[in-house]
């Protein structure tokens, strides 16, 4: 894909729309208040998105970097709520993580009934689907860099 506009290609167009949707819902969902945590997530979405838009030569890296952000940050709130609940047992660890699952869906119930169908949705996609797309743009970017070799 020497040459050609990366924002074209599956893994740009993907990160673009990820990573806006990111910004924005986050930024719908937290105001006021914004967590520590979102500052720079959305920071590295955003860069993502200029080095997609504006054919950086490291596009792919920026979209790797990025998407590793969002997995850190969401992996240490995963590590502190099950710390939580589970009393830094390591025999409780599977429960925990099945409990945190389980009270984020009626997290997700919660906000279906606060903020109506959009505060739903985006606690749906900030907590379920944002992860798998950042395993998704991470195994996409590596693909097409060997494939572009």
């Amino acid at each position: 894909m020497t040459g050609a506009v990366p924002a074209k290609s599956t893994t740009g167009a993907l990160a673009l729309a990820a990573w806006i949707l990111y910004v924005l819902l986050a930024a719908i969902f937290y105001y006021p208040d914004y967590p520590a945590s979102v500052w720079p997530i959305a920071g590295s979405g955003i860069l993502a998105c200029l080095a997609v838009a504006l054919s950086f030569r490291y596009w792919r890296l920026v979209i790797i970097l990025a998407s590793c952000v969002y997995l850190l940050f969401y992996a240490v709130r995963l590590l502190r709520m099950v710390a939580l609940t589970s009393g830094f047992e390591i025999s409780s660890v599977p429960t925990a993580l099945f409990f945190y699952y389980i009270s984020s869906w009626q997290v997700t119930v919660g906000m279906l009934q606060e903020r109506g169908l959009t505060g739903s949705l985006m606690h749906g996609y900030i907590e379920y689907a944002m992860p798998v797309l950042s395993i998704a743009l991470i195994t996409l970017a590596l693909v097409g860099r060997r494939r572009d070799k």
